[in-house]
């Protein structure tokens, strides 16, 4: 069974919902998230691990504007935010995300609360006004989570769905920390009283949106990817809104006009908005550097690897850069420590890690994915989408006939027929004008 079709199935044979505490609370949608994770790397070999693992950094991070739990009242609005997600406009480290939003209802009454995959950013060197690491909230979810009870209503059911799924036993003790989470959240929402949560990826912060939404404070998720209508985490049969936000920040128009009964949003709960980082790199003059690279090859290919069946991919790319001495093979890779020396032996295949991923594709004529969000990010930028089909996971993951995507699989060679067959341009993935959407964007607290 594929990674992504475990939840419909279990969700389509058992009766989930009727898995609570004793006080009724549900405890379903809090583990959604881990027994996916746990499969994908079951199957894939794929580990979401990422923050750093060094203990100096850690320690540091940790006292990261910790000044600010002193004074939290004066905060109206919090951002969950990522250091990565930052990027440099006007000499300032800005979120491509939540700027925009906390300049909109006011900076000094917004707290980020940011996690860091290495360390945080001088605070005099970003554009938000109050940052906080996300680490004090860690440790104190940790503490809580030792006296957590998880007594359970039908814990056989639950039982079960772990022996019969082959499903680790952990997975209780990762309810105990998300339990644990919502707990602390809740106890914090309580103090600050905010008007407003703002979430990226509310799948991994199901516990801060159900503490949210029980205190009545509204929460906004800002889109990160492509949804569509096969992403496992918002496309569900059996749904439960007390852990979904109330509004998605989306890229676009497509998922407003699908109208999918599965999509965990409504139409009227989705405000398009576009991706202030795209537009940036659109309107920004692409560097001499890749301009000259471009101009010494025919097409040039952004190979956008995922940290899941990169030998397959990086395997067929090499075939294609050794049948192909004029084409440019661009790998960019998830984790920036891993080696591609072997293949870069090849001169038409290099890594050209001194510029973004978006400025690569830029000047790339193709981008090859398997099933990477730069898939939609690419055609915005003028790069056609070509889906490397291994496992059946970008036909699982995109509706590629609707986008006339080029689809290869593992043993296929890419001709100049199938090249020839583009990618017709979508314009409902992204509108334009992101300032100007968010500045008339009315938010409802």
């Amino acid at each position: 069974m594929a990674a992504s079709d475990i939840l419909d199935t279990i969700e389509s044979t058992c009766k989930v919902e009727k898995i609570t505490l004793l006080n009724g609370r549900q405890i379903w949608p809090l583990l959604r998230q881990k027994i996916i994770f746990e499969k994908i790397r079951e199957s894939l070999g794929y580990d979401n691990k990422l923050r750093t693992r060094n203990k100096k950094q850690l320690v540091k991070n940790f006292f990261y504007g910790i000044k600010h739990l002193f004074h939290l009242k004066k905060f109206d609005f919090v951002f969950f935010n990522n250091t990565d997600k930052r990027i440099l406009v006007d000499e300032k480290y800005y979120d491509i995300f939540f700027d925009a939003w906390a300049d909109k209802v006011s900076q000094e009454k917004s707290l980020f609360i940011e996690w860091a995959k290495e360390a945080h950013i001088n605070s005099s060197e970003v554009h938000s006004s109050n940052i906080i690491s996300d680490l004090p909230f860690k440790l104190l979810i940790a503490f809580v989570s030792k006296f957590v009870n998880t007594k359970l209503k039908n814990e056989s059911l639950l039982n079960e769905i772990i022996d019969s799924n082959k499903l680790s036993p952990s997975i209780k003790n990762d309810l105990k920390t998300k339990l644990a989470e919502t707990y602390v959240f809740k106890f914090f929402f309580r103090i600050i009283k905010p008007k407003a949560v703002f979430i990226l990826s509310s799948f991994t912060k199901v516990s801060i949106v159900v503490a949210a939404k029980e205190l009545g404070i509204k929460v906004y998720e800002a889109q990160h990817g492509y949804i569509g209508d096969a992403h496992t985490f918002y496309n569900a049969e059996k749904q439960f809104k007390e852990a979904y936000p109330d509004y998605l920040l989306s890229f676009g128009t497509y998922e407003k006009q699908k109208a999918n009964p599965a999509l965990i949003f409504k139409p009227e709960q989705i405000v398009p908005v576009g991706s202030f980082q795209l537009e940036l790199i659109k309107k920004h003059t692409t560097p001499k550097e890749l301009l000259n690279l471009q101009s010494k090859y025919s097409l040039v290919f952004c190979v956008t690897l995922q940290s899941i069946k990169e030998e397959e991919v990086l395997n067929w790319v090499l075939r294609e850069a050794q049948r192909h001495t004029d084409w440019l093979f661009v790998i960019r890779a998830k984790k920036g420590d891993m080696e591609y020396s072997t293949y870069t032996q090849q001169d038409n295949i290099i890594e050209c890690n001194d510029f973004s991923i978006y400025e690569v594709l830029k000047i790339s004529d193709y981008n090859i994915t398997i099933y990477s969000t730069t898939a939609i990010e690419g055609m915005f930028l003028g790069a056609a989408p070509i889906f490397f089909n291994v496992n059946n996971l970008s036909k699982n993951h995109f509706d590629v006939k609707k986008m006339n995507a080029i689809v290869v699989e593992e043993d296929e060679l890419l001709t100049t027929d199938n090249l020839n067959k583009q990618a017709k341009k979508e314009h409902t993935f992204f509108v334009e004008n992101y300032m100007e959407n968010v500045n008339k964007t009315n938010l409802c607290f």
